[in-house]
């Protein structure tokens, strides 16, 4: 059987301030007229069961994911009481799941990304999932990369699979430069990492005991189900024991039978406001403006207005922001230094 596992864990702090610690970005709605874990949710509605989906969140955000999401099972959304990055949350729903269902298969999906083509994601999706059940083999999504983009991980592919649309996996490469980043796309075999996986829970935890030790360990002595009283002592156990590792450093990178899906669904992560206009309507002069905005001899702007009218007048290349409690100003170009500014307000407040 086939079991969604949603990581809905992240904070967004790029999109401060419209994504909080108390409402990040996962729960808005930053295209589309629903939450991006609604979307992510309703992208695979027809191929699991909700009953069986499991959700990886923190433990702060436990009863919102609920509320959004109340065809899940509440005890189904599992809050972590710390970060530990993916690895141990993965291992620990691959783990929960495969007590139910030992031949499970496991879509592992961020709960934040935006995918304008639900078809072909989904069409992607069932072929990853063939291969991981026929090669055993754990399976990752690759996008075809449009531009020679910098914020993103790569994959190289190799040969291609027994099974026509699947390739091997090279290596993975960590973010490039400007001018890598384009020989990349120039080369043809690169993709871009999604950090979408497909693979049996068994087969993928065979790997975590003999890459991540420490996590297997930790994960012998998770006992308790989700809906037991005594779980959340469990989770606080377990996670405490779990060093803070990805799943792509602690596994993927080093594991070597993966495979690949080569996918094109206008797919996006939405890391950073200089995202905006790749999911936004744009005007002539490059704007991407949502809300009572008013764009007067602008260009290249992204503003967003949850609260009161902004405007921007003889202005470039910015980005503004407006909620009903905080204003954002900066270059477009500092868009992926927001979370420098959350940091900062966090120390204020020790």
């Amino acid at each position: 059987m086939r079991h969604a596992v949603i990581l809905a864990g992240g904070w967004g702090e790029r999109l401060w301030p419209l994504s909080t610690r108390e409402r990040p970005k996962q729960l808005l709605s930053l295209v589309g007229d629903c939450a991006l874990v609604r979307q992510t949710l309703e992208r695979v509605r027809n191929l699991v069961s909700m009953e069986s989906a499991l959700v990886m969140t923190g433990a702060t955000l436990r009863e919102a994911i609920s509320r959004e999401l109340p065809e899940i099972p509440s005890e189904r959304v599992v809050g972590e009481p710390v970060g530990r990055n993916t690895a141990p949350a993965i291992a620990l729903a691959a783990s929960l799941v495969v007590r139910e269902d030992p031949d499970a298969v496991l879509f592992v999906l961020p709960a934040d990304h935006v995918v304008r083509e639900p078809k072909a994601f989904s069409d992607a999706l069932t072929l990853a999932a063939e291969a991981a059940e026929v090669e055993r083999a754990l399976v990752t999504l690759g996008i075809e990369p449009t531009r020679p983009e910098t914020e993103y991980g790569y994959i190289l592919t190799g040969p291609a699979s027994s099974l026509p649309g699947v390739h091997h996996v090279e290596r993975f490469v960590e973010k490039p430069d400007a001018a890598t980043a384009g020989a990349y796309v120039e080369d043809g075999h690169y993709l871009w990492n999604s950090g979408m996986f497909v693979w049996r829970a068994d087969r993928f935890l065979k790997e975590v005991e003999h890459r991540i030790p420490e996590v297997w360990n930790a994960l012998q002595r998770v006992e308790a189900e989700p809906r037991d009283q005594d779980f959340n002592d469990v989770l606080a156990a377990y996670y405490d024991a779990c060093p803070s590792v990805s799943v792509d450093y602690g596994i993927m990178e080093a594991a070597s039978d993966v495979l690949v899906v080569p996918a094109s669904f206008g797919w996006d992560d939405v890391g950073a406001w200089s995202a905006m206009p790749r999911i936004w309507p744009v005007d002539e002069a490059g704007n991407a403006a949502r809300g009572e905005t008013i764009v007067l001899d602008s260009s290249g702007c992204v503003i967003d207005s949850e609260s009161g009218i902004v405007a921007v007048l003889g202005v470039d290349d910015l980005v503004v922001v407006r909620t009903a409690d905080a204003t954002l100003v900066c270059p477009k170009s500092r868009a992926r230094d927001v979370r420098e500014i959350v940091r900062a307000l966090r120390e204020r407040t020790v």
